[in-house]
């Protein structure tokens, strides 16, 4: 199978597929496969007609033109390529809000986080692997909430239906949920409310599963909720200009944890990217199927 992508790759990755990454025009008639990052995806696939296999660099794929894609055409995703950085980045956010770190000379009451509960919104790549470390470093009892669990970490389990319930359990909430018909705008002021007393909710999924000005009025109106973000809301692309930078129960970073973070978890996401493409064509099967279903 001729296949081309649309990033340079790591010599390492093209070591396990064969796949042009360089002056691809010429090639895009013939390729089969292609692999990108969702919003790049429309420019190629309408002058690709044999193209059978869409394989993305990016875990979540909420940006990718469905509308575009022929039909038969395989899509995967790159879910858990970035789950290790993604939740030691958690854990960055929930630390500096749970001890009142900031860039201000002000003393702010420390939330403690060892045999609490913490409360994962996605049980996924990112999800379980936040578990893991909420486990095995700080001895908390791991909730998950989800349509599906990969690893068995948590000490209970949840289905999506019961989140208004669920979320009220935890003294700390992560949100790493994909963006789908069904999670977006899930955070909505009426289920943030039920978020008990000196809570911490961390978002390093998608901004958009929270409604963002409803979060805002949250810590208006409960200053002893801290709320951290990786993510941020988007209008054609991700604006990083929002009044929470201007709230003292609000942690934030630039969008930095998964892709973005370093030169080595890029690489490493790209060559997985190509190792699970390469099953594909080999085996005939793959991880992280993406179910169509779920977004148009």
């Amino acid at each position: 199978m001729k296949v081309v992508s649309t990033e340079k790759l790591p010599e390492k990755a093209k070591e396990i597929l064969n796949v042009n990454d360089e002056n691809i025009e010429d090639d895009l008639k013939d390729a089969e496969g292609l692999l990108t990052w969702p919003f790049k995806a429309g420019q190629y696939i309408q002058r690709m007609p044999n193209l059978k296999v869409i394989q993305t660099f990016s875990a979540g794929v909420d940006d990718f033109p469905f509308h575009l894609l022929p039909p038969g055409v395989k899509l995967f995703s790159n879910a858990g390529a970035y789950s290790l950085p993604v939740a030691e980045h958690a854990f960055s956010l929930i630390l500096t809000l749970a001890k009142g770190i900031n860039k201000e000379m002000k003393r702010i009451e420390s939330y403690q986080l060892t045999g609490k509960t913490i409360v994962i919104l996605g049980a996924g790549g990112i999800g379980s692997e936040v578990a893991r470390i909420a486990k095995n470093g700080f001895m908390m009892k791991t909730v998950g909430v989800s349509r599906s669990f990969k690893q068995d970490v948590f000490d209970e389990k949840y289905s999506i239906s019961e989140i208004d319930r669920v979320i009220s359990y935890g003294d700390v909430i992560v949100d790493s949920l994909p963006l789908n018909k069904e999670t977006r705008g899930i955070l909505n002021y009426e289920r943030l409310a039920k978020m008990k007393e000196k809570s911490i909710l961390v978002n390093v999924g998608r901004a958009e599963t929270i409604v963002e000005e409803d979060i805002i009025r949250i810590l208006k109106e409960r200053p002893d909720i801290r709320f951290g973000t990786d993510v941020f809301w988007r209008n054609q692309k991700e604006n990083f200009e929002s009044p929470l930078w201007k709230m003292e129960n609000f942690a934030g970073s630039l969008h930095t944890a998964g892709g973005y973070a370093s030169k080595e978890v890029l690489e490493n996401a790209m060559i997985r990217a190509c190792r699970n493409l390469a099953n594909y064509i080999k085996e005939g099967k793959a991880e992280n199927e993406v179910r169509i279903s779920d977004y148009i």
